[in-house]
């Protein structure tokens, strides 16, 4: 059923009485307001997800670490992100490489970027691109526990 000429005569008529009179969505006096030109739209917002900020936060307190600028040791700032077995394997590498085992050489990162590109039941693996000043690039993929976001790989093979 069709509603008659009448009915849409008054939902017409409402409506404009609350954009006209204020109504529930009025800005109070003196408020500024936004046009919608002014909001960008939501697919300009870039969203991190939860495995991506872990491999991001990660890295940064990591890098700032064994750069002396955080009062954490880069060992203690891997205990507090990364599996034991982790660990163990990166404390191996290190031994045989003689290089960071982290970073995966002798030198820092001076940029890197994160992003999720893969995901299983209960595990997400982010790819982490590594820049040094002199064009140098890397790319190593972490594997992320969603449950604790305990960092519990490297997918890589370590550069040597």
């Amino acid at each position: 059923m069709l509603p008659t000429p009448r009915f849409r005569t008054a939902v017409v008529g409402a409506t404009a009485l609350l954009a006209a009179g204020g109504g529930l969505a009025a800005a109070p006096a003196g408020a500024a307001t936004r046009s919608p030109s002014d909001t960008p739209p939501i697919s300009q917002a870039v969203r991190a997800g939860p495995a991506e900020t872990q491999v991001n936060t990660f890295f940064e307190e990591y890098r700032l670490a064994v750069l002396g600028e955080i009062d954490d040791s880069p060992r203690a700032v891997r205990q507090k992100y990364l599996g034991p077995a982790l660990n163990l394997a990166l404390d191996t590498w290190a031994a045989r490489s003689g290089a960071d085992p982290v970073f995966r050489t002798r030198s820092i990162p001076t940029a890197w970027s994160v992003r999720e590109v893969g995901a299983v039941p209960g595990y997400a693996s982010v790819r982490l691109g590594e820049s040094w000043g002199d064009g140098t690039t890397r790319e190593v993929r972490y594997t992320v526990r969603i449950a604790d976001r305990r960092i519990t790989g490297l997918d890589d093979e370590p550069a040597r």
